[in-house]
């Protein structure tokens, strides 16, 4: 007997009892929905974590150690020709310095809004001494919104970046006057000349967004570092004084961070070189002390994450697996004890055993399939009603794949064979003439 006929059998078969066949996909549907959820899900958060961390995974960042602010970090000047003094300098692919501003920008307070703890999102004035170098360590600037440009040194030009744009696009956009306000009894003006394309950037922001960083050239931040710093009456030291700041400790030629990315790809080879760098720096400095910022540490956990993750996610698929293959095992039984009049006649008619366990098996994989193809489009309903149920925005998006799809309908696929290979066995071992006189 030719299998195709066999086959055109079996798929005719399988919705012929309507109430078992419901049952099946239901089941199936039920499991594949749960497995192809949790699955995009996990996706979007690979895919947004190894966006992020692989770009950064060998970049970090030295202040000086202990500084209550970003802006109170106070480096020395010559600081990047030591760095490049370092024995293993070898493995430094850029370097770039920055001088951050004690700003509050708090004339836009309304049109900044708040962060996801319900904070107000604050703006991180960010100095630039050479863009070049700047853009080989982050990749914020390297491509601009159309009309952009990046800022001229010696001008007093700002990039801001796309999500301040987006959210405010008739008060911060290309020609627009952007103010610095500091303490509410200084201001600096800018000209918005660039908006960036990327909406996040930089290691400081590569999880969670708390504010706007907007890019200077560092005559901007000497300038406004020079009003705030100089003694006489007229000064504005009350932002760094009345944190408990000795104002006279601070000086516009200092930056206040090191960017340095590396050629190393490995985070615990990055949290050594770190080490090893710091040491030698503090043996050139003496009584000076130095930290880093790294996602290294950061990853070295998500990795370990990232595997737990895997296992949770194969166990789920096991069980899966096995509810979807009992839900077919148990309607696949039911429909057989209804049809042993139909197998012993086939049986009768030169069926083989063979025979009617494939034709069960393809039945089971004819409503695996089904299933699979409603769990698929519950599952998008499901992660659409997710997302929009959140009230606090994810940092990462669900994203299906072909091989979430592919996965699911192989599942799919191999729950319709476990389920259907013992009701299969038990419809073949059915004997002819006693169905035939039974009935």
């Amino acid at each position: 007997m030719k299998i195709g006929k066999v086959t055109m059998f079996a798929f005719k078969n399988a919705f012929r009892r309507k109430i078992v066949a419901i049952l099946a996909i239901v089941g199936i549907s039920v499991a594949i929905t749960m497995q192809v959820t949790i699955n995009t899900f996990t996706a979007g958060m690979d895919e947004t974590f190894n966006d992020i961390f692989g770009e950064l995974v060998g970049t970090f960042q030295i202040q000086e150690k202990d500084s209550p602010f970003s802006y109170a970090s106070q480096l020395p000047a010559n600081i990047t020709e030591t760095i490049m003094s370092f024995e293993n300098k070898s493995e430094i692919a850029v370097i770039a310095t920055e001088q951050n501003l004690p700003s509050t920008v708090n004339n836009y307070t309304s049109e900044l809004g708040l962060n996801e703890f319900g904070i107000p999102m604050s703006i991180n004035i960010r100095g630039i001494e050479d863009l070049e170098s700047f853009s080989g360590v982050y990749s914020e600037l390297e491509e601009l919104t159309e009309g952009s440009r990046v800022f001229e040194f010696n001008q007093n030009e700002c990039i801001i970046p796309y999500s301040l744009y987006e959210n405010n696009s008739e008060l911060f956009d290309i020609g627009k006057e952007f103010s610095i306000m500091i303490n509410t009894s200084y201001t600096y003006d800018l000209e918005i000349v660039g908006i960036t394309s990327a909406e996040v950037g930089g290691i400081q922001q590569s999880i969670m967004v708390m504010g706007y960083d907007v890019y200077v050239p560092i005559n901007v931040t000497n300038n406004v570092l020079y009003e705030l710093l100089r003694n006489d009456t007229t000064n504005h030291l009350m932002h760094y004084e009345s944190r408990g700041l000795d104002s006279t400790q601070y000086g516009i030629d200092n930056p206040n961070l090191v960017a340095i990315r590396t050629l190393i790809d490995n985070s615990k080879d990055v949290n050594n070189y770190i080490d090893d760098l710091i040491a030698y720096l503090e043996s050139q400095y003496p009584g000076e002390k130095f930290s880093a910022l790294s996602l290294a540490s950061a990853l070295e956990t998500m990795d370990d994450l990232m595997q737990t993750q895997d296992i949770v996610i194969s166990i789920v698929t096991i069980v899966v697996v096995i509810s979807g293959s009992m839900g077919v095992v148990i309607a696949q039984l039911v429909g057989v004890e209804g049809r042993s009049k139909e197998f012993a006649i086939l049986k009768a008619t030169g069926w083989k055993e063979s025979h009617i366990i494939y034709s069960v098996i393809i039945e089971s994989v004819t409503l695996g399939v089904s299933g699979s193809i409603v769990g698929i489009i519950l599952s998008a309903l499901a992660i659409k009603g997710i997302e929009s149920l959140m009230t606090i925005g994810m940092p990462f998006a669900a994203v299906i794949t072909p091989a979430i799809i592919f996965t699911a309908v192989g599942i799919a696929m191999g729950i319709g064979i476990l389920g259907g290979l013992y009701p299969g066995i038990k419809a073949s071992s059915v004997r002819p003439m006693e169905v035939l006189q039974g009935s």
